[in-house]
């Protein structure tokens, strides 16, 4: 019996860590990795010194397994969450997700489990509605008659403008800032603060993660963006990923974030393709996108 089989004989196997601290561990291991250790050296070391650094390492290892795992009496408590550690593992997994394909965006808006809105975005800019509290009672609409950009929070941006936004979270960022005040969201002449302009980028983050027709790196992006900015707060876990509390324009939006799916599951704040921005403080709804080639029957 060696010394690893003979700890495991001496001590009880733990229980398997809990979702969340996968998730945050998941999170710490991608910000490490992406930073450059200081103590890298390029000459060659001696293979005992090696050997003993892993044994070292070996050791140290088994002895964090020993006090992380969460729910066992004398163990340290579940490591906590920030709202940081959320979005960049949802950030990690919307980069690699493949982003599909077809000739219409489709975008499905819920509330309470009942589709409400739909909308279907062309390329060129034409897009189609459908839902019983918008233009054509429930029945699908061509809307308008000439291409118009897509919504993006306050923003409008045709579908090349849209693809060509940069994959970088800063540049991205400052995009969308330098944007709002010429977006017409407020009269010509009266002066957008600066709470408010940072709001109403923060919307267009949201709107960008949630229903754009972006690249999986755009939209990795924005989530990295938003883990920058002050003011996110972590509200815990619910039904489907993580609750988070989002600043924006209206006051302070609610979404759910799945760390595992790169989704927002439910959101409070959104922008319809038809206009504006919606911002429901009591409500949750869930929006879906994706590319399809079919439009549905008129």
């Amino acid at each position: 019996m060696d010394d690893i089989e003979m700890l495991h004989a001496v001590r009880p196997q733990p229980d398997a860590p809990s979702h969340a601290a996968c998730t945050a561990a998941r999170a710490a291991l991608l910000e490490r990795a992406a930073s450059p250790s200081p103590t890298a050296r390029r000459r060659r070391t001696p293979w005992r010194r090696v050997r003993w650094i892993l044994i070292a390492a070996v050791a140290a290892a088994i002895a964090a397994a020993l006090v992380i795992v969460p729910g066992r009496v004398g163990d340290s408590q579940q490591p906590v969450m920030s709202s940081r550690d959320v979005l960049l593992v949802a950030a990690a997994t919307a980069e690699r997700t493949p982003e599909g394909a077809g000739t219409y965006w489709h975008i499905t808006i819920t509330n309470e489990e009942a589709v409400t809105e739909e909308y279907w975005y062309r390329r060129d800019g034409q897009f189609w509605i459908k839902g019983k509290g918008l233009k054509g009672g429930g029945t699908l609409l061509e809307w308008p008659m000439e291409p118009q950009p897509f919504a993006v929070g306050p923003l409008r941006m045709a579908f090349a403008e849209l693809r060509s936004l940069p994959a970088d979270e800063k540049a991205l960022y400052t995009r969308l800032w330098s944007a709002v005040p010429g977006s017409g969201v407020r009269p010509s002449g009266v002066p957008i603060t600066a709470a408010e302009r940072d709001g109403l980028a923060m919307e267009a983050l949201i709107s960008l993660i949630s229903e754009a027709p972006v690249s999986p790196q755009v939209r990795a992006a924005a989530y990295r963006a938003l883990a920058s900015r002050p003011g996110v707060v972590d509200l815990g876990e619910t039904d489907g990923g993580r609750r988070l509390q989002v600043p924006v324009a209206s006051g302070n939006g609610i979404m759910v974030v799945d760390p595992d799916t790169g989704r927002i599951r439910e959101t409070s704040v959104w922008a319809p393709l038809t206009g504006g921005m919606a911002h429901d403080p009591d409500g949750m709804w869930t929006i879906d996108a994706e590319w399809t080639d079919q439009l549905p029957p008129g």
